[in-house]
């Protein structure tokens, strides 16, 4: 074994052991950085939810049908928390019939939210479009939801 000096030992001992320190260090910080963002993520995730059973909630006690099969549209573009409420105006089957869509706007009070707005829907329409809207009312007419005709 080739004589090694004992203050060079000693200084690679030191210099791997700032190296661990340093390295632990950077792992335990991405390891925080990933818990607050999946601690961000799931609060999020449940206001959202919160807000959307407030939105069915609300759809059911301002047209006082009590149907369970309702289109909920989110704002995804703005990151807003308006979101539209759309269901049927007489029993059957999911937009088979006119569909009344209110717009919820605002903070979830007592399980319900503010439904400022609506328009209607044809029946068997797919897609929910401007052009085919009609009726609209309260803030919807203001946001120009409906086509003008």
């Amino acid at each position: 074994m080739p004589y090694v000096p004992l203050l060079e030992l000693s200084t690679k001992v030191v210099s791997m052991s700032s190296r661990r320190l340093i390295e632990t260090t950077l792992l335990v910080l991405v390891g925080v950085l990933l818990a607050v963002g999946t601690v961000y993520d799931v609060s999020r995730q449940v206001g959202v939810n919160h807000r959307l059973i407030a939105d069915l909630a609300t759809w059911r006690a301002v047209s006082d049908r009590h149907y369970h099969n309702l289109t909920v549209e989110q704002d995804q573009t703005a990151q807003t928390t308006r979101d539209v409420v759309c269901g049927n105006v007489s029993p059957g089957a999911p937009k088979a019939r006119t569909q009344l869509c209110f717009v919820m706007t605002g903070p979830v009070v007592h399980g319900r939210r503010a439904a400022r707005g609506g328009y209607y829907l044809p029946p068997r329409l797919v897609f929910d479009s401007p052009s085919k809207r009609y009726g609209c009312f309260g803030t919807a007419v203001e946001e120009e939801l409906c086509a003008r005709g």
